[in-house]
């Protein structure tokens, strides 16, 4: 849902909780707060609600306390109020990717995604997370698997800026613009 996770705003936002966050030992509850409003927050009258310029500051901030008082850190309930306060409640799934990279980045943390045309075995998808784990460093890796059949075999696998793609169909395009070119 994030609109521009590259951010600059978010991206200031994003690190001055999580500074706070680490100062003070509970990036994991402020990680999960965060969460669980991202949550709330794909429920469009929510987000309409907690977005919207026409209802008013403290309506949203009252609201807020109201409803995650004592559910969130104050850390997170107090980082909302701020956001309504600076008017920057668009920025919301922005400043929570930003957090999650900063989290991950901390944590010497990694996701890979894998889409694909048949499943992996646990033997074949833990051998392909010690594979990118050596790859990317030693970092932990979260795989992230989507069986796609369209993909006919193979399996495409991105990793930050690194992707490799060995699905059969796009062997097969390459194949395919290979003899066109050379008829």
């Amino acid at each position: 849902m994030a609109t521009n996770p590259s951010d600059p705003v978010a991206r200031v936002y994003a690190a001055a909780l999580y500074e706070v966050a680490r100062d003070r030992g509970i990036v994991g509850d402020v990680y999960a707060g965060l969460k669980a409003v991202m949550g709330a927050y794909q429920d469009k009258d929510f987000r309409d609600f907690f977005t919207s310029p026409r209802v008013p500051r403290e309506v949203k901030q009252r609201g807020l306390s109201s409803a995650l008082s004592g559910k969130v850190k104050p850390e997170v309930l107090n980082f909302l109020l701020v956001l309504v306060d600076k008017s920057r409640e668009p920025l919301l799934d922005n400043i929570f990717n930003a957090f999650a990279v900063y989290r991950d980045q901390a944590e010497n943390r990694a996701h890979a995604w894998v889409e694909s045309g048949t499943d992996f075995s646990q033997a074949e998808k833990d051998e392909l997370v010690r594979t990118l784990s050596a790859a990317s460093g030693g970092k932990e890796i979260v795989l992230h698997f989507e069986h796609k059949p369209d993909l006919l075999g193979g399996a495409r696998v991105r990793l930050g800026d690194l992707l490799v793609d060995t699905t059969l169909r796009t062997r097969l395009n390459h194949l395919a613009r290979a003899i066109a070119e050379s008829v």
